[in-house]
This record gives structure tokens, sequence and C-alpha cells, in this order.
């Protein structure tokens, strides 16, 4: 499989396109806030979109999944919590509008994130989860990969209920030990990269998946790899 930075206005079009499919035929439980779409669409221009391919060369209409990153210096975090200000901007990383159309697939997009990570000098990655309890079935993921729990619960500013209500949100951050844990396993997934490091081929990801977990928590994402149906799937974004 192959991760790929998307670089061009059809490519991340696609992308967004996807997202919004993806959310339609799994039913998410939260929708864009209009109020805030100028400022989320500046975040998103702001951020490095990744999309996930079955096999080298493969058109953007082929995309499997994706996921959105941030770091801190490019655009703020969306949400005023968790604190954050005592580390260096450009070393946490935001991720986001997480989504996948393929069983299994949004959980690779996501780990194939470790070597751009590295290569970045990602050292926190932040993450915001649905609060309500009747989704926590769906955060399988955060909890194998480490995420804990910063700071209390926010609305988010960017989407809200299917009945227009504010989304309240739990932050979550994988940081220190844990982050390196993950990342170390996870890197190994990436056979190869392309010197502008773009393009990064994977293999052997979801084995790698259980070598990086490392504990259970009880949150979902606004962030989920939207369509996942493994142990490991995610929560909403």
């Amino acid at each position: 499989m192959q991760l790929r930075l998307l670089t061009t206005n059809v490519e991340r079009s696609v992308f967004l396109a996807r997202l919004e499919q993806a959310r339609a035929r799994h039913g998410a439980s939260f929708r864009e806030n209009s109020q805030s779409r100028a400022l989320n669409q500046r975040r998103l221009e702001c951020s490095r979109l990744y999309g996930l391919f079955e096999s080298d060369g493969a058109p953007p209409s082929a995309m499997l999944a994706g996921v959105a990153m941030h770091d801190l210096r490019s655009f703020p975090q969306s949400c005023p919590e968790p604190n954050l200000s005592h580390l260096p901007p450009e070393t946490v990383a935001e991720c986001s509008d997480h989504w996948s159309l393929s069983n299994g697939a949004g959980m690779v997009a996501w780990a194939g994130l470790a070597v751009p990570m590295r290569l970045l000098g990602i050292t926190t990655v932040l993450a915001y989860l649905a609060a309500s309890d009747d989704q926590c079935a769906h955060a399988g993921f955060y909890r194998l990969m480490g995420f804990q729990p910063l700071g209390p619960k926010v609305p988010h500013p960017f989407v809200e209920t299917p009945e227009g209500d504010k989304l309240m949100v739990q932050p979550v951050v994988l940081q220190g030990d844990a982050f390196d844990r993950a990342m170390k396993a996870l890197s190994i997934a990436c056979t190869d990269y392309s010197d502008d490091a773009r393009i990064f081929d994977l293999k052997n990801v979801r084995s790698l998946m259980r070598l990086a977990s490392v504990r259970q928590r009880e949150y979902v994402s606004v962030t989920k790899p939207v369509g996942e149906n493994d142990a490991v799937e995610t929560a909403r974004s």
C-alpha cells in the first residue's frame, strides 16, 4: 500500500469529497458548523492531507482512506484546550478529518503517518474525541495507541450535532514514551519513501499495530476513520 502527501488541487478535492462520502455512508454523529466554515477551510488549507492507495500509480479517484495533520505553528489547535503552550508549536501535530471507505484502511492511513511525523520533528499528537457516552465502542484505535485525555471537555468550533447543537469533545494527546514506542513500531511499516518525502510505501501495518498498542481508554474521536469495523477501529471525524 502507499501513503501519499496530497499536493494538487485534484487530489485535495478528492480527499474532501471522500471525507463527506464516508460521513454520509456511515452516519456520522456530527456535521460541519456552517458559521465556522471559512475558518475551517483555512485550517484545511494549512494542513497536510495524506491519502492511502492500494497500489503505486493509482489515480486520486482510487483513494481508500485519508487523514489531515497540521502542526501548531502552521495553524493553531482547533480548541483552546489543552494548554500546550509549553511545547514548541512546530513539534505538536493535530490530526483530524480521518476517514475510510474500506475496512482497515483508516487504521493503515494513520499508522502510515509515523515516518512523516518523524521527518517533520513531531513529538506530540493531539486529537479531539467526541465525548458522548454512546460512542465509546468506536474508540479502539486511540485506546490502543496510548492517547490520554488532557484538559476538560470543550465544544468543538468546526462541527456540530445533526440538531445544530455544540459537539462536546475530549482532547487527547499521544506523547512521551507512548509516542516514542508507537512511532518506533509503526515506522517499520514504511519500506521506502520518495526523496521529497511525499510518497511512502507501506507493508505489514496491521501486525505492527499490535506492537504499538499500549493501553485502553474509553473516548471517541472527531478524527474517526469513518467506515472501519476492525477491533482497532476509531472514532469519528
